[in-house]
């Protein structure tokens, strides 16, 4: 078993140097930090054989901010080429190449590039590639892969043994993960290590409790925070608990108090500078409390203190516009923050004085801001619906909607339906609705609106049924084709979990039945957002005995978690077998990376389907679902 697992380190620590590159070519060979790097590039994997423009863009790690700058292709019949300009304190660097909305992942891979000192890898470089595994290959497409980033970051360790120190927690984390079996020996020995090398800094201090932690042991974990404490009672740890206790603190006199300080700290106390780019957010929270408690006076008040502006003020201001209008009070104190959110946002996405941000691309940057500008409008459009005002609110619902849009936004399209019926004649709005529920993003009241248009010219009912039958018949049939193409079959992987009634449920003790497992919190806004169509769902299926849901809470941070999750699913009336993976261990089994995350597993435990996010359509959800659930029976 050992020499298998040292053979497969082996494998993966050939295949993240040598990976098939033969349709990528870099020089010089051993690019150094700050030399430009020219290379070839064939498009391969997603985009091979694309007639649409390749794009590339290249992010450049080291000790300065991730720079991302994009790349001018010149194409020579299907051979791209171009140069990236490296800084000296670079160590690693990573293309993305792309194609009508496509990014080419080079089989899980991307396209990293290490950079050198002579002729040795640079320092950092093989960690850089571990967080790239970890992190980073999101932006390339890659998904995270514990075995890859372990194996870089054996290799950094194997050329710059020092390294360890720093990256040690990390390295433990990483390998507890890829070698589960021995993940509680493998910890303690660390931490005997660490213990016995002596710990001298506060670092070595937060590494130790990081690792007990890591090892299920809180009491040890709280007594060497306790021993840090004692040992650096002007550590960093007071300003960590200075943060922790103005985020915490309800009153807002003594947070605004708190805040003051806080500023003076980090204008003149270098040990707080580097909090000085979070200054704002921290800023952004005084109004909010004032929001929380309705005071518009004090909000406005904290603005003008704060002098919040730009962006910023026109993120909160749609921010709670968007919150008010949900409980249909104070409508005209949404209608004046939402049109100064609007109003900014329109500006920007024609004009803009902002400055764009280095992570982004011009293009990125274009898309960013058109979103927002829609995003803004349709708040401004619903707003404007509570309040009655039909017409002015139809434009920008429009906007949001139809021109910005295309009708692709669920969410977008309801408030553009709602405005329509108001504001037009049926004849000019059920067309584009009937073109929303083709497409698949239309919603249940979009329906209702359309059920009201067909039967005012009908004059009946009679014949709706098999009129809006017709109309998802061509979405259904697509839908079946596509998710066949992309059906998956991995095994799922296996875990027992208590519900909140102190029952557990075995994955194994479901087998012979299709499992849906749906990985949310309390806390996650797409998550509830989708909770009523997940209701919708487990009605449909309550009398299939073939069908199980299982909704597992996970990532939670409040203290009494079965309370918090029953709480939250008695207060909303959902009929959701609610599992607790309050160590989140199974969410980091099945690889999630963001949630809601649903997984189709089925009767013979493989996963057929993976859906992520929720894109404001209950209908969309419950056909997707529905149709995800008929083809893993086939199976």
């Amino acid at each position: 078993m050992k020499m298998k697992k040292l053979l497969m380190i082996a494998a993966l620590f050939f295949a993240i140097n040598t990976f098939g590159q033969s349709n990528f070519k870099f020089s010089p060979e051993k690019p150094q930090a700050g030399d430009v790097i020219t290379f070839t590039y064939t498009p391969a994997g997603d985009i091979a054989n694309t007639k649409s423009p390749v794009e590339a863009v290249a992010y450049s790690l080291g000790s300065k901010d991730l720079p991302l700058s994009e790349i001018l292709l010149k194409k020579s019949r299907n051979e791209y080429s171009g140069t990236v300009k490296t800084d000296t304190s670079n160590v690693f660097v990573y293309l993305v190449f792309s194609a009508d909305k496509k990014i080419d992942n080079n089989n899980e891979n991307g396209y990293p590039i290490k950079l050198y000192n002579g002729d040795s890898i640079k320092r950092g470089a093989n960690a850089m590639l571990s967080f790239f595994y970890q992190f980073f290959g999101r932006n390339a497409g890659v998904e995270a892969n514990d075995d890859k980033a372990l194996a870089a970051l054996e290799q950094e360790f194997q050329l710059y043994p020092e390294s360890k120190k720093t990256q040690l927690y990390t390295y433990v984390k990483l390998y507890s993960q890829v070698h589960k079996e021995v993940a509680p020996a493998f910890i303690q020995k660390q931490i005997e290590s660490e213990i016995e090398s002596g710990l001298k800094v506060e670092d070595d201090y937060n590494t130790l409790k990081s690792m007990y932690s890591l090892a299920r042991l809180p009491q040890q974990s709280k007594l060497v925070e306790d021993i840090k404490k004692t040992k650096f009672p002007d550590g960093q740890w007071t300003i960590d608990e200075t943060i922790q206790k103005f985020r915490s603190e309800k009153d807002i006199v003594k947070k605004e108090q708190m805040l003051d300080e806080i500023s003076t700290k980090i204008k003149n106390d270098s040990a707080w500078k580097y909090l000085e780019s979070s200054l704002p957010y921290y800023q952004s929270t005084i109004p909010a409390a004032y929001i929380a408690k309705e005071d518009w006076k004090g909000m406005e008040s904290a603005i003008a203190k704060y002098d919040i502006k730009g962006a910023s003020l026109a993120s909160l201001y749609n921010n709670t516009a968007w919150e008010i209008q949900k409980t249909d009070k104070n409508l005209e104190e949404a209608e004046k923050m939402s049109a100064i959110a609007t109003a900014w946002a329109k500006n920007e996405w024609k004009k803009p004085k902002e400055t764009k941000p280095g992570y982004l691309t011009t293009k990125q940057w274009d898309a960013s801001r058109t979103r927002t500008y829609a995003m803004y409008a349709d708040t401004y459009g619903m707003i404007n619906y509570k309040s009655g005002n039909y017409k002015k609110g139809f434009t920008y619902a429009e906007d949001a909607a139809i021109k910005i849009g295309k009708g692709e936004d669920a969410d977008n399209n309801n408030t553009y339906a709602l405005l329509a019926e108001k504001a037009e004649s049926p004849g000019k709005y059920v067309k584009e609705l009937e073109q929303f529920v083709k497409n698949g993003k239309s919603t249940s009241r979009i329906k209702e609106i359309l059920k009201r248009a067909y039967v005012k010219q009908n004059k009946s009912e009679t014949g709706y049924d098999n009129y809006m039958a017709a109309l998802e018949k061509d979405i259904y049939i697509k839908m079946l084709a596509e998710l066949k193409k992309g059906m998956l079959s991995k095994a799922a992987p296996s875990f027992a979990l208590r519900d909140y009634k102190g029952n557990t449920i075995n994955l194994t003790d479901l087998k012979n039945k299709i499992v849906i497992v749906d990985f949310w919190a309390t806390w996650c806004g797409p998550c509830k957002a989708s909770f009523p169509g997940m209701q919708k769902m487990v009605t449909k299926y309550k009398d299939d005995d073939d069908v199980k849901f299982v909704f597992v809470d996970t990532w939670e941070t409040k203290d009494n978690k079965e309370k918090n999750a029953r709480d939250f699913i008695t207060a909303n009336k959902y009929d959701f077998h609610v599992l607790m993976d309050n160590d989140n261990k199974v969410v980091e089994q099945f690889k999630v990376e963001g949630i809601p995350t649903k997984f189709v597993i089925d009767k013979n435990g493989i996963i057929r389907f993976k859906a992520v996010g929720f894109d404001g359509s209950d209908d969309k959800l419950v056909s997707e679902l529905s149709s995800m659930i008929d083809i893993a029976k086939t199976m």
